[in-house]
């Protein structure tokens, strides 16, 4: 009887991450609105009362989609941190994950997420932790002799948490890899010595030869 209880404990996990990993890709390429927890169930072959046993409703699921993709956001900024050599490096590992998940998100998934009080207080919480250790990072940027001394970088931190939703709004035409790109790029030029610029130059120029290459 014990083994049974912890079997089911086992599956029933199984196909908690199962529904997570499901309403992620959904949500993000087709947007929030557009995807039902019926689609989400059918997509998995699974019932919809099992699925509303594990997540009373769609923003309790998508709580937990943001939470896992932060948490595997922070993993894999950890993994880079740990190679790189400067600062620059991280960013440059960060804008190369995020440019890969954004030529498969939708617009939708970013104007419709606003539309969930519990995920944008999720999303606040996450931005207010985050301050202080965005605050280290440029200091260590600093010390490095990549970043500016001369730079308010609390001011530089509201500025881009604020800006891509600006861009979103103002050019509905754009790409979201276009908006990001443009936004890193002028971010690390505008805070960069003359050390740091080099970096940032080789990687455009980088680049550059891959998108000719392909």
């Amino acid at each position: 009887m014990e083994d049974n209880g912890k079997r089911k404990r086992t599956d029933k996990k199984l196909i908690r991450m199962q529904v997570i990993k499901a309403a992620a890709e959904a949500f993000s390429q087709k947007g929030i609105k557009n995807v039902r927890m019926d689609d989400i169930a059918s997509s998995l072959s699974i019932s919809k009362r099992t699925l509303y046993e594990l997540f009373a409703d769609k923003e309790e699921l998508l709580v937990e989609v943001v939470r896992i993709h932060r948490e595997e956001v922070k993993e894999y900024m950890a993994n880079v941190a740990m190679k790189a050599d400067n600062v620059l490096e991280v960013i440059i590992g960060f804008y190369e994950m995020t440019i890969g998940e954004f030529k498969h998100t939708s617009r939708f998934f970013f104007e419709d997420i606003k539309k969930y009080p519990k995920v944008m207080e999720f999303l606040e919480e996450s931005r207010k932790e985050n301050i202080n250790s965005a605050m280290a990072f440029y200091q260590k940027g600093v010390e490095q002799g990549i970043f500016r001394e001369d730079v308010n970088y609390h001011i530089v931190q509201e500025m881009i948490s604020g800006q891509m939703d600006g861009l979103l709004k103002a050019l509905p035409d754009c790409h979201l890899e276009e908006i990001f790109e443009t936004l890193v790029f002028i971010h690390m030029r505008g805070i960069s010595t003359e050390k740091g610029l080099k970096i940032v130059n080789d990687f455009l120029a980088q680049l550059k030869r891959e998108h000719k290459s392909n």
